[in-house]
């Protein structure tokens, strides 16, 4: 019974520190770093629709998604081939960090049937002020 209870009791002090690292990472990029405008759009739209990017160079990028629609998902995508390199799904914000260019798409839902709604899409790259 022992090892059990330190193995859960290990299992929460990770869970807790890597929640600490998220949001002292997403504090750190909001204090230190300037989010200059890449792509900033809103339209009124209906139906489920997505938002393709144009091809975003290697740096740090903060990704706003959101309106009185639904964000059922935000998915980077290799820009030659369009493979989905990662998904975060039910999320609205995201810092994201690649290396190498990449595309993202955003993929919105109506709040109700047959209803119109917005659609607002934010990406900034953050540049070290």
């Amino acid at each position: 019974m022992g090892l059990f209870k330190k193995l859960v009791v290990g299992f929460f002090i990770l869970l807790v520190l890597g929640i600490i690292g998220a949001f002292g990472m997403q504090y750190y990029y909001e204090t230190f770093y300037e989010k200059v405008p890449v792509e900033v759009k809103s339209d009124t739209v209906s139906g489920e629709v997505f938002y393709l990017s144009h091809t975003l160079e290697p740096g740090t990028y903060k990704i706003e998604a959101g309106g009185t629609g639904i964000v059922k998902a935000i998915k980077i995508l290799d820009p030659d081939t369009k493979e989905i390199i990662s998904t975060y799904e039910d999320s609205t914000k995201l810092i994201y960090g690649s290396a190498k260019p990449f595309v993202v798409r955003i993929d919105y839902a109506p709040p109700n049937p047959d209803e119109s709604y917005t659609a607002t899409v934010g990406i900034y790259l953050l540049v070290k002020e």
